[in-house]
């Protein structure tokens, strides 16, 4: 990186003021240390490239540190209404899942990887056969998943008012270890990192100039990650339209481990993961950047978990989260070319961020080179 400094002159009417801003030159700028920001850096430090990575706080606290961390292909969003992916979202998700499952030993204990069988609560046979045909079309041979009809009973698990099957396969990590060894590996590949705001991307001849404050990057490559707050940058047109959608999540405490191994999976997802902690997840609110933690959030998930755990409420209240996903109209993140200059998009993807964003580096790399 090359660091220069400009003096610009503002004449006022009663004194002279200094202003100093920095000018850095870089090769690739990645805007956004969420998972995607930090998959298409490493990957680019991988292949030998100058990378920095710009991120308005270094307390990632956003949705990449908070989502429920679900790596799943087959199984749609819980209490959503769709009992099944997409068939073309399934099909990608399947390359992502994937390589999660191929992550080394020591990575997957860093991230608290598990596989956790799920049962799936369900109204209509429709429901169970359409999730059968997802696995026969993805994986006829059921190496990953499968799916059948489940008759044990336990006094906990609601089972009157649904069918449920035993579904198989489902991976899930801690999202904010997750996020944070991504940086640990940015940080030891020797990538720079900078805590800014960026506000405007402006051409610069042959460059591209990127603008914050006090501060100007000159790069030839700019890659945009900035999740929810993508269109907010100025002086370029993105016409994919990222939007803000709210999930709160709540967590209980569960000291005399008494709650079932199972992910439950059916109005809402409820799951004890390795912290310890039972999560119930999660709203889906257009609540544009309000990222505050209400009552209605809480009273929504106690209900619907209730539905499915008779006794929910006997375990303590820990916490609750909100945060903001980078949504868009369908399930799969915009990962492309925005502009006839070095200008690249990779947010979106919604709740299936996280499971989507360990192919970013490596499909925007192809966009690249190509």
């Amino acid at each position: 990186m090359i660091l220069f400094q400009v003096k610009f002159y503002l004449q006022c009417e009663e004194h002279l003021e200094d202003i100093k801003i920095n000018i850095q030159k870089v090769e690739n700028l990645v805007i956004g240390a969420g998972v995607f920001g930090l998959s298409a850096s490493n990957y680019l430090l991988d292949k030998g490239q100058e990378v920095c990575l710009i991120d308005k706080s270094s307390n990632f606290d956003e949705a990449s540190s908070n989502a429920l961390g679900r790596i799943d292909p087959v199984l749609g969003g819980a209490g959503h209404g769709n009992e099944t992916k997409p068939l073309d979202v399934a099909k990608i998700s399947l390359g992502a899942y994937k390589k999660f499952i191929e992550l080394d030993n020591k990575f997957k204990n860093n991230i608290d990887f598990e596989v956790k069988p799920t049962l799936h609560f369900y109204e209509n046979d429709s429901e169970y056969k359409n999730i059968k045909k997802v696995i026969d079309l993805i994986d006829p041979k059921e190496k990953y998943f499968s799916i059948d009809l489940y008759e044990n009973k336990t006094d906990e698990i609601n089972l009157s008012k649904n069918k449920f099957a035993k579904f198989d396969g489902t991976i899930f990590i801690d999202s904010k270890k997750y996020q944070n060894n991504l940086f640990d590996i940015f940080i030891k590949s020797g990538g720079d990192f900078i805590k800014n705001e960026i506000t405007q991307i402006n051409t610069l001849g042959n460059n591209l100039e990127v603008i914050s404050d006090k501060e100007k990057y000159i790069t030839k490559r700019i890659i945009i990650a900035a999740g929810p707050w993508t269109n907010a940058i100025k002086g370029i047109n993105i016409k994919q339209k990222i939007f803000p959608s709210k999930g709160q999540i709540l967590k209980l405490s569960d000291p005399e481990n008494t709650f079932t191994d199972f992910h439950l999976h059916g109005p809402c997802s409820v799951v004890k993961k390795k912290d310890g902690l039972i999560w119930i997840a999660a709203t889906v609110e257009d609540k544009d950047f309000d990222k505050s933690k209400t009552d209605y959030a809480k009273n929504y998930l106690f209900e619907k978990s209730s539905q499915i755990v008779s006794n929910i409420k006997d375990y303590n209240f820990h916490s609750q989260t909100a945060c903001l996903r980078p949504s868009n109209e369908n399930d799969l993140p915009f990962i492309e070319k925005v502009a006839d200059k070095e200008i690249y998009l990779a947010s979106g993807g919604g709740g299936w961020g996280i499971m989507m964003s360990i192919l970013v580096g490596e499909i925007l790399y192809k966009i690249i080179k190509d």
